[in-house]
């Protein structure tokens, strides 16, 4: 029932199409697999568990390629929004909100946005600003990375992963691993959150913008 309403509601947009839903962990991976769709909307709760949407979340992160996830949480809890978006989600929804700001959240999250309210965003810097900065080997990181090094720096500081860095500049995946690879030795991180937190601390200020709601969405460009 809960599905059902949620896709009257989604269709009512007039511009969107539901190929399917699930209700339980492994049915929604067989669907998203058959289906292939653009987005997949996620309840952090599902049949199987009250954490079950997250791991759904863990397993699509292996697939070469995958849908852009908005997980919805029906309480907002700072340690899972953060998880949630660590982990990939691209949008975060709480049923609370109503049925047009679903749809806004899809749209934007189609046009390569991340949706976060601002309850979410609060999250996310707070643990950011907890999180300890890497101290790299050399702190002119920019100037040591060749021309392709440091665009793919900023790709991956961007969110995308090895595959969607490969596709966007018509390399291998193999090769984009290399120059990753690079990239971490020469700047002295170890993780790409490392190499996230480090752009961010280069960053003079993230593109945003804040709707009359104040709700804010997000592109994070290379």
């Amino acid at each position: 029932m809960g599905c059902q309403l949620l896709i009257d509601a989604i269709q009512r947009g007039h511009h969107f199409r539901v190929v399917g839903s699930a209700i339980a962990r492994e049915e929604v991976l067989s669907l998203l697999h058959t289906e292939q769709p653009d987005i997949a909307l996620i309840s952090s709760q599902l049949q199987d568990g009250a954490h079950a949407g997250l791991l759904v979340l863990l397993e699509l992160r292996s697939w070469e390629t995958r849908p852009r996830v908005i997980m919805l949480l029906d309480d907002d809890q700072p340690k899972i929004v953060v998880e949630l978006f660590l982990n990939g989600a691209r949008g975060i929804f709480c049923r609370t909100e109503v049925a047009a700001k679903l749809r806004k959240c899809i749209r934007c999250v189609y046009e390569g946005q991340i949706w976060a309210n601002n309850s979410h965003l609060e999250h996310v810097v707070e643990a950011v600003m907890q999180a300890p900065v890497p101290a790299p080997a050399n702190p002119t990181m920019l100037r040591v990375l060749s021309k392709r090094e440091e665009e793919i720096a900023r790709l991956v500081a961007a969110g995308l992963s090895n595959h969607e860095v490969a596709q966007r500049l018509s390399l291998s995946q193999h090769t984009v691993k290399n120059y990753l690879f690079r990239v971490f030795e020469k700047i002295g991180v170890s993780t790409r959150i490392e190499l996230v937190l480090y752009m961010l601390s280069l960053s003079k200020r993230p593109e945003s913008q804040v709707s009359e709601n104040e709700e804010m969405t997000f592109r994070m460009r290379a």
